[in-house]
């Protein structure tokens, strides 16, 4: 009513030039308004006056978002084909208002699904195959079911792209016993891919699947989005993993973890307030000896205070420090939940390899990323993620459990992840990163970490360097056996930092084995460098199907291990990111991390999301929308999507990372 006041009042004013330097009447930014969208001042409007506003270039960015809710004298059908077509315009803000329009009626999912149907049946392989994969989560109702979709299941469960062949025995198992008569049909005419589709006859009709995994709206059903800051204050909605999973929202939730260690077995009693009170008072003690220092020291400037005047109070300070982890350490064991075998920080005597699983909770509220823990104070398994308990196997039961284990998971699941921990690193602390890695990536196959004698004190680095070169020749067997005795179909092996270095050169010593694991991935590798390409890598890329190496320019601590060892590891881009044949290089620096930067492989979701497709599909960088920087003929690296700046855009010298010399 407003406007149509001011529009009135326009109208009714006389139309005089204004003189000299007089302002225009303050009221022709209506005139303007209207004479801008004719629309704006009627109650209803028709299916033609919205494409009379699509057809105006000012005006079609938003004339449907604007008044499609006015439309009238036009059936709810003519409405939706209005919208199809809409969907399928030339250009793309037509094209998003039609797409949320069709969100708000309830039929978004059922255009789309006509629209990959459709495509199913054109002459274009590449067409054929991105509906395939497109219609993976869209139930499809049995009504809309043709029998050219069938066979383009049936042709697609044998294609050389895994991702392709994945989505077409979903969709098959999805549709459950009704797939069975078609499935029997395909084995009865000879079908090429017979052997393929007996294997997802024999889960259909088999103990594998229970009779409420056939629902297929609920199996098909995407999982719910939610806003999730991904790094640099950027805020994106997560593209969540396609595994489902269900979550309570009260009771947290156990991952059962598999681990093999070459630790000392050891009794360890909760500490008592004897071992744990002299910390926080030697801690006190310091700080206040570094106050007094200052306060005694010389106030004339004419006196400039000397090098052992400001190195005495830094070490006073640095043993404050040290005093207070280990007071928040020592209190953290001393409240622990967990009960049942401990595992110490030097290796077994006997050299015996120990084999067993762990529980661990994940809290209902947690965050992807992050491994909750308590800063002072107790566990509690509503907030922090809790290892529960530690149980120990004979080796030949591990491997049994493992095995029983797959044996319950669908085949294109049947697959595992052995995870070798870094510097720094204790026992408890490798079973919870497992557990929060396989939590967070979704991952439905085995869960296994080695744990090798890592002191767990950042001072100890050069002891933590003999323990993984002496655990080297350990990580190769417990690397072989899983591989031979486990029946995973797949097998990644995901090694971080120093733990890479043993695991590096484990696998290149595995001799000439074929493929033995699907995915090697690598972060922050903390490996010479050198080494790394000439005498590694060559060997390394021979056992698996594809290598990725994750890199980053901010990583401190490889920094500090460039300047102990005299040497670039192969996880710091700092000096450019390393490039080889066969090993897909991806540099991480642009995402935010933790305070060393060194970590990010566990806790940064855009790293999380590309790990994900990595284990579940094999997909290349291309395939997962990462950006090329070449470096030389032939090869490249890669760096993960940046949200902020449009994809197509090419790179600059002002955000180009680091490129190698």
């Amino acid at each position: 009513m407003c406007i149509l006041a001011l529009a009135s009042a326009v109208a009714q004013e006389p139309k005089t030039p204004p003189l000299g330097n007089q302002v225009p009447p303050a009221t022709d930014w209506a005139r303007d308004y209207i004479a801008d969208d004719p629309l704006a001042l009627r109650d209803t409007v028709s299916l033609q006056d919205i494409r009379d506003g699509l057809a105006s270039p000012k005006r079609q960015a938003d004339v449907i978002t604007k008044h499609f809710g006015k439309v009238s004298y036009a059936t709810d059908e003519q409405k939706i084909d209005f919208l199809r077509d809409c969907l399928q315009s030339e250009h793309l803000d037509i094209q998003q208002q039609a797409a949320q329009e069709l969100q708000i009626q309830g039929k978004l999912e059922e255009i789309v699904r006509e629209l990959l149907l459709q495509y199913l049946n054109t002459e274009k392989p590449i067409l054929r195959k991105a509906a395939i994969v497109g219609l993976e989560h869209i139930p499809i109702p049995t009504s809309s079911i043709s029998a050219e979709y069938w066979n383009n299941l049936l042709q697609g469960i044998s294609d050389e792209d895994q991702l392709v062949a994945n989505a077409s025995a979903a969709q098959i198992r999805a549709h459950g016993y009704n797939a069975v008569p078609l499935l029997l049909n395909a084995l009865k005419d000879e079908h090429p891919n017979s052997v393929k589709i007996a294997e997802i006859l024999s889960d259909i009709v088999g103990s594998r699947f229970p009779p409420e995994a056939f629902d297929v709206a609920a199996m098909q059903a995407p999982p719910a989005k939610s806003p999730t800051v991904i790094g640099k204050g950027t805020t994106e909605v997560a593209h969540s993993p396609s595994t489902p999973r269900s979550v309570d929202p009260k009771n947290p939730t156990v991952v059962k973890v598999y681990y093999g260690t070459n630790r000392e077995l050891i009794d360890r009693p909760r500490p008592g307030w004897s071992q744990i009170l002299p910390y926080p008072f030697i801690a006190v003690l310091l700080i206040v000896a570094v106050i007094t220092f200052i306060q005694a020291g010389p106030k004339d400037s004419d006196n400039p205070r000397g090098c052992t005047s400001r190195l005495i109070p830094m070490l006073m300070i640095l043993g404050a420090i040290w005093a207070s982890l280990n007071f928040r350490s020592e209190l953290q064991q001393h409240w622990r939940l967990g009960v049942g075998p401990s595992f110490g920080p030097r290796r077994d005597a006997t050299e015996e390899v120990h084999y067993g699983t762990c529980d661990v909770s994940i809290p209902p509220k947690h965050e992807v990323g992050a491994v909750e823990r308590p800063v002072i104070g107790p566990e509690n398994e509503q907030e922090h993620v809790v290892l529960q308990k530690t149980e120990s196997l004979e080796e030949e039961a591990f491997f049994a459990s493992i095995r029983e284990k797959l044996s319950n998971i669908s085949p294109s699941d049947k697959s595992c992840f052995i995870f070798i921990h870094g510097f720094n690193v204790d026992f408890e602390n490798a079973a919870r990163r497992t557990a929060q890695i396989h939590y967070d990536l979704r991952f439905e196959g085995v869960p296994i970490f080695f744990s090798w004698p890592s002191r767990a004190n950042i001072r100890h680095y050069f002891s933590d360097r003999n323990e993984i070169e002496f655990s080297r020749y350990v990580i190769k067997q417990f690397l072989t056996d899983v591989a031979e005795r486990s029946d995973a179909k797949r097998i990644h092996v995901i090694a971080h930092s120093m733990g890479a270095d043993a695991t590096c050169r484990a696998i290149a010593e595995m001799g000439d084995k074929g493929k033995v694991f699907d995915q090697i991935v690598l972060a922050a590798p903390d490996i010479d460098r050198e080494v790394f390409r000439r005498q590694i890598a060559p060997r390394l890329t021979k056992t698996a199907n594809r290598t990725t190496l994750y890199c980053s320019k901010n990583d401190l601590a490889l920094m500090l291990s460039r300047n102990f060892n005299d040497a670039t590891r192969a996880g710091d881009s700092s000096q450019g990111a390393l490039v080889i044949h066969d090993v897909d290089t991806v540099d991480a620096s642009e995402i935010d991390t933790d305070l060393l930067g060194h970590s990010y492989y566990g806790d940064c979701i855009p790293l999380l999301h590309d790990v994900h497709d990595l284990l579940r599909a094999s997909l290349s960088p291309e395939q997962r929308n990462l950006r090329p920087w070449p470096v030389d003929e032939g090869l490249q690296y890669w760096t993960l999507p940046d949200t902020e700046e449009d994809p197509l855009l090419l790179p600059n010298e002002s955000t180009s990372p680091s490129v190698p010399q």
